[in-house]
């Protein structure tokens, strides 16, 4: 199989590089597996397979129309249909693109997602999507009324440059619109409880769940003749993201995929990573957020207070380096602090 790939990757690369995809940057990471990285402003990525037996694509974007963008490149390296579709967890923008490739191959395609995933996109997806419809109305009438009157939501003057970041808001948000509202949920056809392996010709891809972390149902694609291992958003380039999280899990899971052989992980969001660094980063640091998050707690600090403790400890703070936009992702509702601190009290921690 590999040999048969390689023969035809080679004829075809002349075409692919002068075809690359609109929204993605393209890498490949094994022989007929390759890491769609979403470009700024596509938000997440996808994983694409080849086998003899047809395509695998792991995670389908935000909005159908990227995932078009991806399908088309993927027409260009192969004519086999894409036959399964994995998606790692609920959120949307790792799901809406679902209905690009049933509408591709309305017969062909399987779904497959852990069987909680699709318990949360009956429960969350489907109400999250009718709450962006209700509310995306309202944002491009404010856009268009800034526009009108030239000014900012504070009241101060537009320039050039702010007008024009606006305008493209309002161009990228009605374009959104426009795909919601023929829009559909489209549900897993196959869920499993821990494990689910496929075999397509003699690429072996295992789709497996650890436990609870960026959300209840977070799988994990590997394919163990290539090392490769695809995490969704367990892994990503940030800090984690707690909204729907179970922080006390989390590093828990990613010790226990961590001792699978890996070689390449291709992230949620972010580059593709060699070797395992990150994922051990992101074990040290979940497991000292929980440690100086319950320090705080025993010392009976509320969540102000510990967060305003927590943003002066180096043992927190040396973490800064690692990780963009640290300092948001630490703060507000839905960020590491807050998420950690409730958890953990939760708990009677």
């Amino acid at each position: 199989m590999r040999g048969l790939i390689s023969v035809l990757l080679l004829s075809l690369s002349s075409s692919v590089l002068l075809a690359q995809p609109r929204y993605f940057d393209w890498k490949e990471v094994a022989p007929g597996v390759y890491a769609a990285i979403g470009k700024p402003g596509v938000l997440s990525n996808a994983a694409v397979i080849l086998t003899e037996e047809g395509v695998v694509v792991v995670d389908a974007h935000l909005r159908p129309s990227w995932a078009q963008d991806l399908l088309a490149h993927i027409r260009r390296i192969t004519d086999r249909p894409v036959r399964f579709v994995i998606n790692t967890h609920w959120h949307n923008d790792h799901t809406q693109g679902n209905r690009a490739y049933q509408a591709a191959f309305p017969r062909g395609t399987v779904f497959i997602a852990h069987h909680r995933t699709r318990e949360d996109l009956l429960s969350k997806g489907i109400p999250n999507l009718e709450q962006t419809r209700r509310m995306l109305p309202e944002r491009i009438t404010r856009l268009r009324q800034q526009l009108a009157e030239g000014k900012r939501e504070d009241g101060s003057p537009l320039d050039e440059a702010a007008r024009r970041a606006l305008e493209a808001q309002l161009a990228d948000s009605e374009a959104y619109l426009r795909e919601l509202e023929q829009l559909e949920i489209t549900l897993p056809d196959l869920t499993f409880e821990r494990s689910l392996r496929l075999w397509l010709g003699d690429r072996q891809i295992d789709v497996l769940y650890f436990g609870e972390g960026h959300t209840q149902g977070d799988v994990f694609v590997y394919l163990p003749q290539e090392q490769v291992l695809i995490t969704g958003d367990m892994l990503v380039g940030g800090l984690p993201f707690m909204r729907d999280a179970s922080p006390l899990a989390w590093a828990s899971t990613l010790e226990q995929v961590g001792r699978l052989p890996i070689r390449t992980i291709i992230p949620g969001h972010g580059d593709v990573q060699i070797g395992t660094a990150r994922l051990e980063l992101y074990v040290r640091y979940l497991r000292e957020l929980e440690q100086l998050v319950r320090e705080q707690i025993q010392r009976g600090a509320s969540l102000q207070e510990a967060t305003e403790a927590l943003l002066q400890d180096p043992r927190l703070m040396r973490y800064a380096s690692e990780f963009p936009n640290f300092r948001n992702g630490l703060l507000g509702p839905n960020g590491n602090i807050a998420k950690m601190y409730q958890a953990l009290r939760s708990h009677g921690s």
